[in-house]
């Protein structure tokens, strides 16, 4: 049990207590005054600033047993400071001191893994106040009371507040702790851990002085164990507590190490400082700020806040190759991950482009020379950026390591300082440091005498941040006269999986030393040997993944003590729906935001930030609503016109003529739900006010009996829990930079973190399901390892971001070869690292044919498993019928044509053309500063194909006529006005050069036939050139792509061409941003394209609206937060 739900329970026992005793559960301030004098503490109010508080708004002193908080506010909000300090009294020794910051009534147990919280929770004090917040909330209002008076005796939120006088935002949070997440009972009995001989290695480490010293250690060998043995051998030479610094990478094993040490030394584990590098770095960066030149608590950047800045930058930079000016999110993701990776190296923007520079002078082939121009623009970018950064006074995460390290490097007095204070310095998982991190270590280090550290190369894994097992292989020569230790004892697995991932690894490219670690299972062997499965394909090998959980489940394998692991989400998503159409329940969060219930939300939340009410489409379908798909259109129709937002509007929908008594129903009961809301409204307020004071949405939640549903309660749980962090460079509308930044977060896979299933629904009997990343640190009885085939396990080595030469320190040869060598390291670290989360049980599964029917071969790695592996013959399967396609039915009237702009919507997703094409979604474009440029663009094209059809212009008169359209739609507001009308200036007169020499003539729609329909193409120009020959034209204003003429708009053109002007017509591209005008090769044969055009308008007639999912395209679509709902009912067009 963690120090949280201990904090709890001793709040909720003491409340009971007094209650018991006859105190007013239901006043604050009594109840606080009952527990004070229960501890025969003395309570005090003083007035704000007296001496007494020393600067706090409250502090409880230990040894006088006093407790003073400022005489300020409402009674409820002075019971909540006391309370917050009798949770310091009872939870932790000694004394404290609390600042408004401090003491927040919304705070859940658990931080969302995003933004400041993913940090700052795990330093020391920022651990102690979120504790006594903890305490706070469930002494003033426990989680029993919470559910009793919400679900039970149904009252609102907002009625409880009201009657206990308690903030709401206390009462929605306990309310949503308590029905949200899982109740478990407590065991009967405790499990009994088995007592194994102890690993003499584990006291010899621990006991070590005098030399760096680094302990390689096996999976299961008792790392952790070893690292507090360490601690407390320290201890017992009084060496102070505060003296000590513990690092580590992940939150996680930051957690499990304070938890470990706060029951063994529960008197002095708050005194030491344990946390992950980007805590401790934090932690350093206030504490020295006035050195880094930045304000006491710099604000901390995520990506999605970096996008927020940089999009309106980059398209006022002349770069060579990131000018994706209609959408840079695709670029700045790329640069982003480039400049992070700098930062790994400590490389900052003039290093950087010293480097970038002189791989340009040096390149000697077309790739190399690519990837330079790549890494100078790569290098302005970063320039802008750390400018940026300063001017708001923000940091990033790469910072965190990147600013200390380099402070302590040049500055003797912060270094100094720190030595001081950290005289013992210990680093577990020594395997994921970077170079920047080693930096940082050496600098706090000192001598580096009473270094520490622990890991096992064989488990880096995170290459992408610039971790290397290279790092342990040098330790010796970071820190000379180091001694190295290693454990021989897996209290883990059995000696079958141990010779299994044992064999393995010595064919792995490490130093023998670091590769071959034998170890002794102290379990002995077992039974079941590691196995693998081969079925036929992707889909029968989830069905056999089905069957052998449910095999090892009645051999008494618990679900919850089985996990599946994965080197792709995508593929856990797979696993995850054949796990569940199998009854088979599983614990996975999947990305969040693409949850049904979490888009439910999202949708809601976009009415207040939409004026065409795209969300409506999927309110429309919840039960509670139940709007038939017909009404839902005519609603979308009203709505187009764009008045006001949809929140506003809903009152008056309910007067629409011809909607059908049902839906009028349903709108007036939305409107009623949402009434009194504003656009200005927080997300959190708004959702927690609908979900717990207008509609019984978490009741229902809570009281769904199959695990499936107690699922849907956590994503909505840890969605609102998400909620909570704002973005520090959020402006506007909150809700609009919400989704955007939801938006964001997807496209840059930064919501990764958000997939963990929160520590309260870790012992639900569920399979677990997580990549192979997400499974570090953790083990399970049984572990199955799916995609065990050629370019599954390993994968196929794919390009990352641009890396100068000589920028990673130790990397050898090319760039290329670098990059090639660190994937191929990492691929096999990861299956190291999945094979040994196993206790019992590893199953791997393959499979022979891919989706398409091709063949697939079994894994390059098989042959290095030897004879460790048995092959099951003929495995079983739990098999499914397949599902039947889905479709909506859809009445087109006589004079319904289908256009070459449906085509090509259909192409890239059904979905999408459905809620654009059918239900006439209305969308409108962002109004970032380029795209109100871009805006004026188009205006202008208009405009000159109109002056084109009688006399074309010159560059003066285009550049006056876009004068007027850009004084009147121009950004004027923008710090980057100058250039943007630079910018467009350039793409005016490239678009005035494409038309000299030409004839224009009026571009009239075309008709283009198919065996099964017609397809009606409206060129954007028509042009007859000097020998006579018609073009017909496609205007992109956005750079040429190397695949352009594959696009099957392409294919429509050349068919409209050549069906209405004859076999002489040609196709030309136009690309006033770069290429120019270019005449679009003749296809060969029309037949691929035709096939394609045909099953288009196939799938159109039969009502098939799939969604085509893509991790770039989905989180910039208009409708990524209703997809794939589907109103219920028929539609007429």
């Amino acid at each position: 049990m963690d120090s949280f739900e201990l904090a709890r329970l001793r709040a909720a026992a003491l409340h009971d207590e007094l209650a018991a005793a006859g105190a007013d559960a239901t006043k604050p301030l009594a109840l606080v005054r009952a527990a004070t004098a229960r501890f025969s503490f003395e309570l005090t109010f003083l007035e704000v600033g007296d001496p007494a508080l020393k600067g706090a708004r409250a502090l409880f002193d230990h040894q006088s047993g006093t407790i003073c908080c400022v005489d300020a506010g409402s009674d409820s909000a002075r019971a909540l400071l006391v309370a917050h300090e009798l949770g310091h009294a009872v939870v932790h020794p000694g004394s404290s001191t609390c600042h408004d910051h401090d003491i927040d009534p919304a705070r859940s147990t658990e931080a969302a893994p995003v933004g400041l919280q993913k940090v700052e929770d795990y330093g020391v004090r920022e651990r102690r106040e979120l504790e006594a917040n903890v305490f706070a909330h469930e002494f003033l209002f426990p989680r029993p009371m919470a559910r009793r008076l919400h679900a039970t005796e149904g009252q609102t939120a907002a009625a409880i507040a009201r009657t206990l006088d308690l903030p709401v935002p206390l009462v929605r949070q306990q309310i949503l702790d308590a029905l949200l997440l899982p109740v478990l009972p407590p065991p009967t009995q405790a499990a009994r851990s088995p007592v194994f001989a102890p690993d003499p290695a584990q006291d010899t480490a621990a006991d070590h002085r005098g030399t760096p010293f680094l302990l390689r250690a096996g999976p299961g060998t008792g790392k952790t164990r070893t690292l507090v043995k360490r601690v407390q051998s320290l201890l017992a030479e009084r060496i102070q507590p505060a003296s000590i610094l513990a690092l580590t990478f992940s939150n996680r094993t930051a957690r499990e190490l304070s938890e470990r040490l706060a029951t063994v030394l529960p008197d002095t584990d708050s005194a030491i400082w344990v946390g992950t590098f980007h805590g401790f770095g934090l932690d350093l960066v206030r504490r020295f700020h006035d050195r880094l030149d930045l304000p006491p608590d710099p604000t901390l950047f995520d990506r999605s806040d970096a996008i927020s800045v940089l999009e309106q930058i980059l398209p006022t930079l002349s770069l060579a190759h990131y000018r994706n000016l209609w959408d840079p999110v695709i670029d700045l993701r790329e640069i982003l991950q480039s400049i992070s990776r700098a930062k790994d190296e400590l490389t900052d923007p003039q290093q950087y482009r010293v480097f970038a520079e002189r791989m340009a002078g040096t390149a000697e082939d077309d790739k190399a020379r690519e990837t330079a121009a790549k890494c100078l623009d790569i290098a302005t970018v970063y320039e802008h950026y750390e400018a940026a950064k300063h001017t708001r006074g923000a940091v990033d995460f790469g910072d965190l390591i990147m600013h200390p390290a380099l402070l302590l490097e040049r500055d003797e007095v912060a270094r100094t300082a720190v030595r001081l204070r950290h005289r013992h310095v210990l680093v577990d998982e020594y395997q994921d440091v970077n170079r920047a991190s080693v930096r940082l270590v050496k600098a706090v280090a000192g001598d580096r005498r009473n270094l520490w550290c622990v890991g096992d190369a064989r488990q880096s894994i995170y290459r992408f941040r610039g971790a290397s097992a290279a790092n342990m292989a040098t330790f010796v020569d970071d820190f000379p006269g180091a001694t190295l230790g290693q454990l021989g004892i897996s209290y883990r697995s059995t000696q079958q999986i141990l010779d299994t991932f044992g064999t393995f690894s010595t064919g792995m490219p490490l130093p023998p030393a670091l590769a071959n670690l034998p170890l002794t299972a102290a379990r002995g062997s077992s039974p079941a040997s590691p196995e693998i499965r081969t079925l036929l394909n992707p889909d029968e090998e989830n069905a056999g993944i089905a069957a052998s959980v449910r095999e090892l489940e009645a051999a008494g394998v618990a679900l919850r003590d089985q996990a599946i692991l994965c080197r792709t989400n995508d593929r856990l998503n797979e696993v995850a729906e054949a796990l569940e159409n199998r009854d088979i329940p599983v614990l996975h969060l999947g990305s969040l935001f693409e949850r049904e219930e979490i888009r439910d939300l999202l949708s809601l939340l976009s009415l207040a930030a939409d004026r065409f009410g795209a969300g409506f489409v999927r309110i429309a379908g919840l039960p509670r609503y139940a709007i038939p798909a017909q009404d839902v259109k005519h609603v979308l129709a009203h709505l187009s016109d764009a008045a006001d937002y949809a929140l506003a509007r809903l009152p008056g929908l309910v007067t629409l003529p011809a909607l059908s008594a049902e839906g009028r129903a349903g709108i007036v009961r939305l409107a009623e739900d949402l009434k009194g809301f504003k656009p200005s409204a927080l997300p959190w307020d708004l959702l927690t006010a609908y979900l717990l004071d207008r509609t019984d949405q978490v009741r229902v939640l809570a009281a769904g009996p199959r695990l499936a549903d107690r699922m849907r309660a956590i994503a909505v749980w840890q969605f609102l829990n998400f909620l909570r962090d704002q973005s520090p460079v959020a402006t506007g509308s909150p809700i609009q930079t919400l989704l955007d930044r939801v938006r964001n977060l997807v496209l840059l896979a930064e919501e990764r973190d958000l997939r963990q299933v929160p520590d309260a629904a870790m012992q639900m009997n569920a399979v677990r399901l997580m990549t192979i990343h997400g499974s570090k640190g953790l083990e399970f009885d049984a572990v199955h390892i799916p995609g065990f085939v050629k370019t599954g396990i390993p994968a196929s080595f794919r390009a990352g971001c641009p890396v100068p030469q000589g920028m990673v320190a130790g990397a050898a040869g090319s760039v290329d070869d670098d990059a090639h060598r660190s994937h191929s390291q990492e691929q096999e670290c990861l299956f190291f690292v999945a094979m040994s989360r196993a206790k019992t049980h590893l199953h791997l599964y393959a499979h022979q044919r891919q989706a398409n029917g091709n063949n697939r071969e079994a894994s390059d790695y098989l042959p290095r498993l030897g004879r460790t592996i048995r092959r099951i013959a003929v495995p079983a399967i739990i098999p499914l019928p397949a599902p039947a396609p889905e479709r909506t039915a859809i009445a087109f009237p006589e004079n319904w044509e289908c256009t070459h702009e449906h085509v090509s919507s259909y192409k890239k997703c059904p979905r999408r053309f459905f809620y654009t094409h059918v239900l006439g979604i209305g969308t409108a474009r962002r109004t970032t500063d380029f795209e109100r440029t871009h805006s004026c663009i188009y205006e202008f094209i208009d405009w000159l194909a109109e002056e084109r059809l009688s006399a074309p212009p010159g560059h003066e008169a285009a550049q006056a006529a876009f004068d007027a359209i850009w004084a009147e739609k121009g950004p004027h507001d923008s710090a980057y006005v100058t250039d943007y009308r630079a910018l467009a200036g350039r793409l005016v007169n490239a678009l005035v050069d494409a038309g000299a020499g030409r004839r224009f003539r009026e571009a009239a729609p075309l008709v283009i036939n198919y065996r099964n329909g017609t397809v009606v193409l409206t060129p954007d120009e028509i042009t007859e050139r000097s020998d006579g020959i018609i073009a017909i034209r496609k205007v992109r204003t956005g750079r040429r792509r190397k695949t352009e003429f594959t696009n099957l708009d392409y294919a429509l053109y050349q068919r409209a061409a050549q069906q209405n002007f004859g076999p002489t017509a040609v196709v030309e591209a136009v690309h006033p941003s770069d290429a120019g005008v270019e005449t679009v090769p003749t296809p060969k044969s029309t037949k691929t394209s035709d096939a394609k055009v045909e099953t288009i308008l196939q799938g159109i007639a039969s009502g098939a609206f799939p969604p085509d999912a893509d991790p770039f395209s989905c989180p910039r679509c208009p409708h990524f937060f209703i997809c794939a709902a589907t109103p219920r009912g028929p539609i007429a067009l």
